[in-house]
């Protein structure tokens, strides 16, 4: 091989890595990454002391929508996690948290009647169920 072939080899090596450097790698993984290393820099903020687990990444070019779920560590109930969104975008071949998604929550009550599925029953079936016996009348009940 010439130098003039090596030359060119290397040239067009160094163009291809420069072209490739500013993206991330667009996986689960390196996405957790971002997640952890932004949580990790949170103050007052504990992550020894949680289990996060990424449970969803929709990829849209250069940013990417996260859904997360947060356990205490040795939680004997993980049946229903506080759950969080967060919006990522490619910087510097990292995925980096830009913000939360303006429905951060997703660990809202249940609508209407409904209970989480581990809930025990109750009188009436929820939440137009009957209230124990002396509990004091709720809503519609006017003062006289």
């Amino acid at each position: 091989m010439s130098i003039g072939h090596f030359q060119t080899l290397l040239v067009a090596a160094a163009l291809l890595l420069t072209g490739c450097a500013g993206k991330a790698p667009q996986n689960n993984k390196a996405v957790e990454d971002g997640v952890l290393e932004y949580l990790k820099n949170r103050k007052g903020l504990d992550i020894n002391s949680m289990d996060v687990k990424v449970n969803s990444v929709t990829f849209r070019g250069n940013e990417a929508d996260v859904q997360v779920s947060f356990t205490a560590k040795g939680a004997s109930d993980t049946s229903q996690p506080m759950q969080m969104k967060y919006v990522l975008e490619q910087k510097d071949g990292k995925w980096t948290v830009k913000g939360r998604s303006n429905n951060e929550h997703t660990n809202t009550p249940p609508p209407g009647d409904m209970m989480p599925p581990s809930h025990p029953p109750t009188e009436g079936g929820g939440a137009g169920g009957a209230m124990p016996p002396g509990h004091p009348p709720t809503g519609g009940a006017e003062k006289k």
